[in-house]
């Protein structure tokens, strides 16, 4: 953590939790945080337990969770935040209003060659 003055939050992602569940629990996370120190730089470190694909590599859940949901959304209300997957560093001001909740939606990607001109939306 750069900044001696931010706010740790460590998550550990059990193996009976999924996308949606794992999501939820950051998001009250970060807003119990906001709550308790507000507008403090807020550090993100997440650990995950299991969840690995045959391969070796993470499940789609938690691939997708570090991959898109950390860097596409969740950094936003966050200065800098850590994953096994990587770091991320939050190149704006964080935000301070942060969603209590998601209405999370997963879309399966079609079984076709993807010529038919489906797009699957975002998760969040």
């Amino acid at each position: 953590m750069k900044d001696p003055d931010a706010i740790a939050i460590v998550h550990r992602v059990h193996a009976n939790e999924d996308f949606n569940r794992t999501a939820q629990i950051l998001l009250v996370l970060l807003n119990k945080a906001q709550h308790q120190c507000p507008g403090k730089n807020r550090c993100l470190y997440l650990e995950i337990d299991g969840h690995r694909n045959s391969g070796g590599g993470f499940d789609d859940d938690m691939f997708e969770l570090q991959s898109k949901f950390m860097g596409e959304f969740l950094i936003q209300f966050l200065s800098c935040a850590e994953t096994p997957l990587g770091a991320f560093q939050n190149p704006n001001p964080q935000k301070n209003e942060i969603p209590e909740s998601l209405d999370v939606i997963k879309v399966d990607w079609p079984s076709s060659n993807g010529s038919d001109g489906f797009k699957p939306k975002p998760r969040f």
